[in-house]
């Protein structure tokens, strides 16, 4: 069973490297991208809107609401056990700069080489769908906070790194690296709310 796990993770090189696009256009959209990974699974499909905003496109006014509401969108339909998500249009439509994420990318791909070195089949139990749900529920949260986080500089960079690494160790079957992304996402959203409650009142 363990080796047939290890056949079918996807390694963190792997998935940014299907994040990497060729073509004669300077843009790539959203949909795009997603459809690159789809087939990798949820993790996966996670981890293309956190990168985006963890990365220095995520600085671009409106980028952090955009990948906000494409996790939590992909979050929910998780939890309704839709096969293959649905987005809007309008968000599938959004072009990035193609040369800006592939250089990005890139610069990150030696990292992600030594990173894989840690990354291995374990803690199975996050296949189980309580865990599955639970993890879903924790990007749901984390992704609708981006939005109003954007207006507070450099916090909605927490909830995004947070289902970055919760979407890694989704994708490489790396059960503590997705606890790991739960805690960051605890921490996260508590500091949200510290953040959040004087702007509310």
């Amino acid at each position: 069973m363990y080796s047939e796990t290890l056949s079918r993770s996807l390694t963190l090189y792997e998935l940014l490297g299907r994040m990497q696009t060729s073509g004669s256009t300077d843009k790539v959209t959203f949909g795009e991208l997603l459809h690159l990974v789809e087939k990798r699974g949820f993790g996966a499909m996670l981890a293309v809107p956190a990168f985006i905003s963890a990365t220095p496109i995520g600085a671009i006014p409106g980028i952090p609401t955009v990948t906000g509401i494409t996790i939590f969108l992909i979050s929910l339909q998780v939890l309704l056990s839709r096969s293959h998500p649905w987005l809007p249009s309008a968000i599938k439509q959004i072009t990035i700069d193609k040369v800006s994420l592939n250089s990005g990318i890139t610069k990150i791909k030696p990292a992600a080489l030594q990173i894989d070195r840690f990354l291995f089949p374990r803690w199975l139990f996050i296949r189980q769908p309580l865990f599955r749900t639970f993890i879903a529920l924790t990007c749901a949260c984390c992704g609708i906070l981006m939005v109003p986080l954007e207006l507070v500089p450099f916090m909605g960079l927490v909830p995004a790194f947070a289902v970055l690494i919760m979407a890694i160790g989704m994708a490489t079957d790396d059960g503590a690296v997705a606890l790991l992304g739960l805690s960051l996402a605890t921490f996260g959203l508590a500091t949200a709310g510290y953040h959040l409650l004087p702007l509310i009142n």
